[in-house]
């Protein structure tokens, strides 16, 4: 009895054994297969909350696809817990989920300008999934950012901006509140670094893929100036507008009561005719017209508390303003 007892345990126990990794195996199958960290899902998952608002601080709340109250910090700040400007957020947010690299990213845009010269990943045509960040001028500071949710067999680009769309002059924490995600479609004929988007009303300012997806470390050239350098010290611009070929700029020194307009060509056509012109109501005026291969001006004025007319031209495009800016 007790030598026959031995094998029945060990009989006892394989079949146990057996049994543990037939549910092992169960277990596995049941489990819903993870799909692979490409940027072709962080797109996809961007256009799913096209509409959305920032989340549950928006005054027209929402809930992300993913079940989420905000995209990121994009209703609790990183400093003041409000609400911020949160199109980096938004962009952050489809990478992180998708599991693509996010190391370096901030509710800033122009971190992802950082972050593609740091991974080499500058493109120089767009791949969905891929962060466009615009600005205001040619090789300025980025301060808006979109994701790449679609390319057009005509090479057109379609991407989701998030806070897009905003209450303007309510302050940073309104903007965000009612702004929400937006799709646009950039034609192909502009859809490169340094390009005016008529629709974004910004220049775009780099094309950058997630980390292992290559590229470059550098930059395509553009207009080495921007308003900013050309006004000087203690200028931001308030204003601009664009014309075929170039942006002409309002700027404002709250230091010194001046204002500053300048126009900066897209591209180097040689020296060609522009001119900037500033006036101010019940005042002086100024221009700088002459041929230049890069910008007109800078023309200053003082204009404290004083309504300003501003325009420019490059070649046979020109534009001026009404009176305007009477702070």
């Amino acid at each position: 009895m007790g030598v026959s007892a031995v094998p029945a345990r060990a009989s006892a126990r394989a079949v146990l054994a057996t049994l543990a990794l037939v549910l092992c195996c169960l277990a596995l199958l049941a489990e819903p297969a993870r799909a692979a960290a490409t940027p072709a899902g962080a797109g996809s998952l961007a256009a799913a909350n096209v509409g959305k608002s920032a989340g549950s601080c928006a005054v027209k709340p929402s809930t992300n696809t993913l079940g989420g109250s905000q995209f990121e910090s994009s209703c609790t700040g990183v400093a003041d817990g409000l609400p911020e400007y949160w199109c980096a957020d938004f962009v952050k947010w489809a990478w992180r989920h998708s599991g693509l690299n996010i190391s370096g990213l901030t509710p800033a845009a122009e971190s992802f300008r950082t972050y593609g010269s740091t991974n080499s990943t500058f493109h120089t045509s767009a791949k969905v999934g891929d962060a466009i960040t615009f600005a205001s001028a040619q090789g300025a500071k980025a301060n808006h950012v979109a994701i790449v949710t679609a390319v057009g067999a005509d090479g057109s680009v379609t991407v989701a901006n998030g806070d897009w769309g905003g209450v303007s002059g309510s302050g940073e924490h309104y903007f965000a509140e009612t702004s929400s995600v937006v799709s646009v479609t950039i034609p192909a004929s502009v859809a490169s670094v340094n390009s005016y988007v008529a629709a974004e009303h910004y220049y775009i300012t780099a094309i950058i893929g997630a980390a292992g997806t290559g590229g470059s470390s550098n930059l395509p050239a553009g207009n080495p100036y921007t308003p900013e350098g050309a006004c000087g010290s203690g200028y931001s611009v308030i204003d601009s507008h664009h014309i075929t070929g170039a942006m002409i700029s309002l700027l404002y020194d709250s230091g010194t009561g001046k204002n500053c307009v300048t126009t900066l060509a897209d591209a180097d056509s040689g020296a060609v005719s522009m001119n900037a012109t500033l006036a101010v109501q019940g005042g002086s005026s100024g221009s700088d017209p002459g041929s230049y291969h890069w910008y007109a001006g800078p023309v200053r004025l003082a204009a404290a508390n004083s309504c300003v007319q501003w325009g420019g031209s490059y070649k046979s495009s020109s534009w001026t303003s009404g009176w305007s800016h009477c702070g």
